[in-house]
């Protein structure tokens, strides 16, 4: 991949999101927004970790059913993750 293929770096970006990696190293400034923007919490993703994090509250912070699965402390740690990487914070 060379420094102007913004393409192949979005793709390159998007496969290892899909991975599970978090963020990626860049080897120029240029690449750093895209990167930034490839990881970014998408708006469904924060839906869901606002979802997760009121019903956690509401719950007492236990283990809960929503939407017919089980949501405990590694998920509720999780969506409290993806909010704060967000900047919209965890209640």
């Amino acid at each position: 991949m060379t420094l102007d293929d913004a393409e192949g770096l979005r793709r390159d970006v998007a496969y290892a999101r899909r991975l599970g990696f978090g963020g990626k190293l860049c080897v120029h400034p240029r690449q750093v927004a895209a990167v930034n923007e490839g990881f970014r919490p998408t708006t469904a993703e924060i839906d869901w970790a606002r979802r997760v994090v009121d019903a956690a509250a509401e719950a007492g912070n236990n283990a809960l059913r929503l939407d017919g699965k089980l949501v405990d402390r590694p998920v509720i740690d999780r969506a409290r993750a993806i909010l704060d990487d967000a900047g919209v914070g965890a209640a």
